[in-house]
């Protein structure tokens, strides 16, 4: 009998052993004795026990850990793609090679061990009916538990269109943004119809991330990282067009430092503080730091400076670690009036149970709007839909950027 190629569809897997920053990937972290790109494949399985099964991986990768994947999976058709380093399009059509223009495909990310396949389902069900080249779930919905669906000639036109562009590295990590970006070329649309998702299975995920998020990519700034992809840099690089040469800086939370490092190559000075006593003291023993950056330990919701210190604080995936009213509270104070709080923070339209088991809360863009606007005026807001894409006047997406100033 000839099966349903949607209920027995081919899922690709994106997986590596680095993240964009350089750092260890998370997907890489082991559950019980496997990686969790294991426990990405096996959710799948459930719901599709046939599926066609591609981990595309970068090409440093090879002859790795994520060789070990199809032997852990002896009843499946699971295999390997190697290649791209830098362009995982480059890999999604490289692994789809000898299909038909037509296929429609799901992508998933090895990292999201929560994604709901019955998302997928509907979601290739949908793309199929409609003639879709593209569809993917609401740009602010945890990330975690996502999957897209491409069409395979659409794929095949983007890199086309990109080869002609400069500066289109972000687009081949992210190319389902270029498909919704160029709606002229494109059809794509958001699976915004889908079921609710229940609390116990937010609760299922958050505890199986407890082994998920440990240290690795805020190691960021120790290994060398493809620019294209690396969000956390991207925070301070937007940030910069904010500070002036004059300006005295808070880097609240400012892990490894490479970031206040940053900061301190334009500004007058920079105070780069962290809540933990080891992780000032290893960004202080950097060799390259500079005679105007100072580091110390901190901690946001009672920082111990006096009132109007500063003028600009930046504070990047801090406040889903604490409680925000204490925390924007201590920004204010510390801020010179017309100072800026330039911040970023998860997006994440069910951010009441934060998926990342590190994090007490996740905000919507309402909701971190109505919180910082007790203290302060916002002055922009920017929705990083991955990576580094973002999108004109569109406040949606993965992380949100803020700029709020402290009214004079």
């Amino acid at each position: 009998m000839h099966k349903d190629k949607t209920t027995t569809p081919i899922i690709l897997v994106q997986a590596a052993s680095r993240a964009w920053s350089g750092a260890p990937d998370w997907c890489m972290n082991e559950i019980d004795g496997r990686p969790v790109v294991a426990i990405t494949i096996e959710n799948g399985l459930k719901e599709f026990p046939n599926a066609d099964i591609r981990i595309i991986a970068p090409e440093f990768d090879r002859g790795g850990r994520l060789d070990d994947l199809p032997s852990m999976f002896p009843d499946n058709t699971i295999s390997v793609y190697y290649g791209f380093d830098a362009s995982p399009l480059g890999r999604m059509i490289a692994a789809l090679e000898g299909l038909e223009d037509d296929t429609l495909v799901l992508r998933v990310d090895g990292l999201h061990f929560g994604w709901l396949p019955k998302h997928g389902a509907s979601m290739l069900e949908s793309a199929k009916q409609n003639n879709l080249d593209c569809m993917k779930m609401p740009d602010d919905f945890p990330i975690q538990l996502t999957s897209d669906v491409y069409r395979l000639s659409a794929l095949k036109k983007v890199s086309a269109m990109l080869s002609e562009l400069p500066d289109a590295g972000i687009f081949k990590i992210h190319p389902k943004f270029f498909m919704f970006k160029n709606t002229d070329n494109f059809k794509s649309a958001h699976y915004t119809d889908y079921p609710h998702v229940a609390d116990s299975w937010l609760k299922t995920c958050r505890k199986i991330a407890e082994g998920v998020y440990v240290e690795g990519r805020m190691l960021v700034g120790k290994n060398e990282g493809i620019k294209a992809g690396d969000q956390l840099t991207f925070h301070y690089e937007l940030a910069l067009d904010f500070i002036t040469p004059q300006a005295e800086i808070l880097d609240c939370a400012c892990g490894p430092g490479y970031g206040a490092r940053m900061l301190a190559g334009k500004a007058t000075s920079v105070i780069a503080a962290d809540l933990d006593a080891e992780t000032v003291k290893n960004a202080a023993a950097a060799s390259e730091n500079p005679d105007n950056l100072f580091f110390q330990t901190a901690d946001a919701t009672a920082l111990d400076f006096a009132d109007n210190s500063f003028d600009a604080v930046t504070s990047f995936e801090t406040v889903e670690h604490v409680d925000p009213v204490p925390y924007f509270a201590e920004m204010y104070r510390v801020l010179q009036p017309g100072g800026f709080l330039i911040l970023s923070t998860p997006q994440n339209s069910l951010g009441h149970i934060p998926v990342n088991s590190q994090h007490r809360r996740e905000f919507s863009i309402d909701e971190i709007t109505e919180l910082a606007s007790r203290y302060f005026d916002i002055h922009k807001i920017i929705g990083i839909k991955q990576g580094r894409v973002i999108f004109p006047d569109d406040s949606k997406g993965q992380n949100t950027f803020m700029v709020c100033q402290k009214p004079e």
